[in-house]
């Protein structure tokens, strides 16, 4: 897992840096204004409308694959791939027409605040960005299936493709027209998957025409993708919930939030994807081959994540405005941006590490085949999410919203933890405790020393370079202490620095 992870990471790291320049330019082109959020927007739906059955289908297509290789062939497997692959291109199909067809009702549901120029400006772009929705589907069994292969760097990079694309668009649709941003994430919704072409060759797999909706395997997949699908729809719930509430608060309400997401998922798909993505195939396989080694795994993993996602979260907390300041404060963003991004950046990132866990506990659920408990945790975080969010928001407003997203994502991580316990037995809870301790004791040195730092800087310094500084100061001080506390993860890192230089 440390090399594929750490070489997912890196990949992600550098996706995401270019992702984050596409949010850079939005915001300066377009600020939080009616075609930022419109743009914003038409990016929501097609992901809301197609994250749930694409995580449904993906999560449960690599156990699937591997027993039916297992038990009756590879013939049989590839037979397999290739009906579902038919089967999600027709259906993807029928949902992007029906879609395109009712694009002015589905964008009511997402901002039933918004009215006039601002909402006929969302079903434009809407329309235009669904086109690519088919693609983003048969995605979902490619990527499982060159991950099984092994293969995690191609489906893990198409994220180059996907926003060199956008970025493109963005900057010809400021200086013709803002038409041409949505049109960009169409074309880059399908261009980011032709790397799959070679790869998938290079496996030696060969496609064939059949559809059978008969199908015993098809029928059983999807037994178990249902649970995952309305679990997953349930936390697109949250987010549609959340985006309505803030369009009733503010004009720029889903813009704010958009973009805090953004940061947000900056670290959340850099540290947790990463590692999830790498470990999956092997927990699909540990559950059938030893529970035994599998709670080693779920452990380690949820050691990794503390580890990794820990200062992140901290170093978001303490400065969330210096971040959001250095990455979007230019062009139409202003300062006032800037103080309603960051505050709503500080509260979604109490919740950071609880996402992080709760994604590797849902994970070792699916790789059990027990997809039931997940989708009854999402539903319980979404009745704690709506009601925190309706309370909190007519006190906190933006900020409100993300604080009760927070508080439902803790509560997620911790009650299905709980569950996971009570399902295969006692996960090494004292180890994960004993390193805890030692990320806690590192990250608050960590925060201490580089906001001293920061505030020292700050003096003579501009803002910008004063955290630049301090944040490469905490990376050090985290790294340093951690491993004079002999904190396992950090030494497995510093091996295998050490070993490929």
């Amino acid at each position: 897992m440390g090399y594929t992870a750490f070489l997912l990471m890196v990949i992600n790291i550098l996706s995401k840096i270019l992702g984050f320049f596409r949010e850079i330019l939005l915001s300066y082109f377009y600020g939080t204004g009616e075609i930022a959020t419109a743009f914003q927007i038409s990016l929501l739906v097609p992901y809301t409308i197609l994250g749930f059955v694409m995580s449904g289908i993906s999560i449960n297509f690599i156990p699937t694959y591997t027993s039916l290789e297992k038990r009756e062939g590879k013939a049989t497997s590839e037979k397999f791939t290739s009906n579902i692959l038919n089967i999600i291109f027709i259906i993807s199909l029928i949902a992007t027409v029906l879609a395109y067809i009712f694009a002015r009702q589905i964008v009511f549901l997402f901002a039933m605040g918004y009215s006039g120029e601002i909402f006929e400006l969302s079903v434009t772009f809407t329309r235009i960005t669904i086109l690519g929705m088919f693609a983003q589907l048969l995605n979902s069994i490619l990527k499982g299936y060159l991950n099984i292969k092994g293969n995690f760097v191609v489906p893990g990079s198409t994220g180059f493709i996907y926003n060199i694309v956008i970025i493109i668009f963005l900057i010809i649709s400021y200086k013709i027209n803002p038409i041409l941003a949505p049109i960009g994430v169409a074309i880059a919704t399908i261009f980011q998957y032709i790397p799959y072409i070679p790869a998938i060759r290079s496996t030696g797999y060969k496609h064939k025409f059949i559809v059978n909706f008969k199908d015993e395997n098809i029928k059983r997949m999807l037994v178990l993708a249902l649970p995952i699908i309305f679990g997953v729809a349930v936390n697109q719930i949250n987010q549609l919930i959340d985006k309505n509430l803030a369009s009733f608060i503010s004009v720029r309400g889903i813009s704010v939030l958009s973009y805090s997401v953004k940061l947000n998922e900056f670290v959340w798909g850099i540290l947790v994807v990463s590692i999830v993505t790498s470990i999956f195939p092997t927990l699909s396989k540990l559950a059938i081959e030893s529970k035994q080694k599998f709670k080693v795994q779920i452990a380690k993993t949820l050691s990794t994540i503390i580890y990794l996602v820990t200062p992140a979260c901290v170093g978001i907390l303490i400065f969330s405005k210096e971040i959001v300041t250095l990455i979007f404060k230019r062009g139409k963003f202003d300062e006032n941006d800037v103080i309603l991004v960051s505050g709503v950046l500080f509260y979604y990132a109490i919740g950071l590490i609880g996402l992080g866990i709760r994604d590797v506990l849902s994970n070792a659920f699916y790789a059990l085949k027990m997809t039931r408990i997940p989708l009854i945790n999402s539903v319980e975080m979404v009745i704690i999410n709506v009601i925190m969010s309706i309370i909190l928001s007519r006190f906190m407003g933006l900020n409100g919203l993300a604080l009760g997203s927070s508080i439902a994502t803790i509560f997620g991580a911790v009650n299905l933890y709980i569950k996971l316990e009570k399902q295969i037995g006692k996960i090494k809870s004292k180890a994960i405790v004993n390193n805890g301790i030692k990320v806690l004791i590192s990250v608050i040195s960590m925060a201490i020393i580089s906001k001293l730092i920061f505030i020292l800087l700050n003096i003579k310094l501009s803002s910008n370079l004063s955290f630049l500084v301090a944040l490469i100061f905490a990376a050090i001080i985290y790294t340093i202490v951690s491993v004079l506390l002999r904190t396992r993860q950090a030494i497995d890192i510093l091996k295998v620095i050490v070993k490929k230089f």
